[in-house]
């Protein structure tokens, strides 16, 4: 049942890449001191095919400009270029490689996390598998600076070969040497130090050591597309050039926002037209009523939480954690709910924190550390959040409103018992500052990892008696009281006190504001990146596996 709808539109285009299409339109060429792979009249059908697939690691397309990557920005401008594509959550750079590689979604690659735990490349190999298979005699090779894409995603056995380069200079080398020394046939190359600078710099276009980054390895792409021009048969030989990133940044990355999903795909060969997709995603969030007399957590105002001695926080216990929060301040990093010092993430324990208006469930055994950064609450409304860790799996999985939206892989994290109760609107110490701002809600922990179709039956309505799981519940709170300095218990569940500092009031709100139910997104056709392997496929001239998930972006 709906309540209302709240449209929005996600990005705009830079003026640049906008400049940049329009001087193409009006067919004045930009200018720059660039190669530009223009389609030539030649005929290319008798001429051997060969593939140059280059992968920019946290490429934020918005950094290509004509001023700071005058190389990519080019390109960009005389291929079809996709500046709407798209990377599959979780955002991690295990899931997008993946995807550009094997043609499937994360679903059946698995590879859902940069630990690869669980992933399935045996039914779901590279593009690479398929080229060795159909046509034997050509030469292959993958030179990388992230090794896990060799290590998990590029069998030995597909390709001639297989490099982990100490270095982006040493990808650069490498790769040079086989499209001009070794005459490969389809060369995969990966640059790393892009992704690096945007962890360092929040993947922000003003920052200037992320736009350095880009600037560099634009350099790299020059060099290389130069080198690539500078065969003596490449006249006589037809290119198709692939350039793309396996995620976008927005802060940082394996969340589900669009500015972390958004991508970009770049396709150069004689037979495209070039031509710019663009059309950006539309979104309507849709609600639930929610009436509720809710305390006001404020600063000097919090909740401390009974011992929890059935709540197995050990690297073998499982359990769920849940509540509805609507934040009302989102900036810096106040705690919802913990049982640790909020000073450093690695501390023991845990914290459910309002990071800049996103949440931020972390994870700490005192030398190790695991975020998951998902749900947005710069909306004010309500959600219902489920943090889950499932150590048969070794998974911690955020949920809103019954919908996934982060995973990360938890093997590496050990005890999670700080010896600190938990409090609520605070770190374990009670003396964190900010305090949070804003409503907590039915709250509720399990000793048991729920699952996600359990979470998604119950997350709309309190729990009772008749919940599949009620026996492994350890705390249960409505926090619907309307007055006074206690949370109750329900299902003879403990109670929460209500604590202040300096004299702070108590106070509590009726509310009517509405609980987030969830976003329908429509992306208008926007490409995937498991696009790329079966347009590279297409263009050998090879058939489309039957479980590709993917589709050949071009018809040559």
């Amino acid at each position: 049942m709906k309540n209302f709808k709240i449209t929005t539109t996600f990005i705009c285009l830079t003026s640049t890449l906008l400049f940049a299409l329009a001087c193409r339109k009006n067919g004045n060429a930009i200018a720059s001191e660039t190669l530009s792979l223009k389609p030539i009249n030649t005929t290319q059908s008798a001429k051997p095919r060969k593939v140059l697939f280059i992968g920019i690691d946290g490429c934020v397309w918005k950094a290509i400009t004509p001023g700071n990557a005058p190389n990519l920005s080019t390109l960009m401008n005389t291929s079809w270029t996709s500046t709407n594509a798209l990377a599959e959550t979780p955002t991690w750079s295990s899931n997008g490689w993946s995807g550009l590689f094997t043609g499937v979604s994360v679903t059946k690659h698995k590879a859902s996390d940069n630990s690869f735990s669980g992933s399935d490349f045996v039914n779901y190999p590279s593009f690479f598998r398929i080229i060795k298979t159909s046509l034997p005699t050509m030469r292959t090779a993958s030179v990388v600076t992230w090794a896990s894409i060799n290590n998990f995603i590029v069998a030995t056995n597909d390709v001639t070969v297989k490099v982990n380069s100490a270095s982006d200079d040493a990808t650069e080398k490498r790769i040079i040497q086989e499209i001009t020394t070794n005459n490969t046939d389809v060369a995969f190359c990966h640059f790393d130090n892009v992704d690096h600078a945007g962890h360092a710099s929040n993947y922000r276009i003003t920052t200037q050591m992320y736009m350095d980054s880009v600037k560099s390895v634009d350099a790299r792409v020059g060099r290389i597309l130069n080198a690539l021009k500078a065969r003596p048969t490449y006249s006589d030989e037809n290119w198709l050039v692939v350039v793309s990133t396996d995620h976008g940044g927005d802060s940082s990355h394996g969340g589900s926002s669009y500015p972390e999903q958004n991508a970009f795909i770049i396709l150069n060969n004689t037979a495209i037209t070039p031509q710019l997709i663009n059309t950006l995603p539309t979104s309507v969030v849709e609600t639930k009523p929610n009436s509720i007399s809710a305390l006001n957590f404020q600063t000097n105002v919090y909740g401390q939480l009974p011992a929890l001695n059935n709540l197995d926080l050990s690297a073998n216990g499982s359990f769920t954690i849940e509540f509805r929060v609507r934040a009302t301040a989102t900036t810096s990093d106040p705690v919802i709910l913990g049982n640790k010092n909020w000073a450093s993430g690695s501390n023991k324990g845990i914290i459910i924190a309002n990071r800049n208006g996103k949440i931020r469930a972390n994870f700490g055994d005192g030398t190790d550390r695991l975020d998951l950064d998902g749900i947005d609450l710069s909306d004010q409304l309500w959600h219902h959040v489920s943090i889950v860790v499932n150590r048969t799996v070794q998974k911690a999985i955020m949920y809103d409103g019954g919908v996934e939206v982060a995973i990360g892989n938890i093997s590496s994290i050990d005890d999670l018992q700080s010896g600190i109760p938990f409090k609520l609107g605070q770190d374990a110490t009670g003396t964190y500052n900010p305090y949070f701002t804003g409503n907590v809600a039915e709250i509720r922990m399990f000793k048991s990892a729920l699952s996600a179709a359990n979470i998604s039956a119950n997350c709309f309505s309190s729990v009772t008696s008749s919940h599949t799981q009620s026996a492994d519940l350890v705390l249960y709170t409505k926090g619907n009281e309307g007055v006074g300095n206690v949370y109750n218990g329900t299902l003879a569940a403990p109670a929460i006190s209500i604590l202040t500092n300096n004299g702070a009031s108590i106070t509590w709100s009726s509310l009517a504001t509405a609980m987030f139910y969830r976003k329908t997104i429509d992306y208008h056709g926007a490409p995937y990146l498991y696009d790329v392997a079966p347009t590279i496929l297409k263009f050998l001239g090879l058939s489309r596996p039957a479980n590709y998930d993917g589709q050949s972006l071009h018809n040559f």
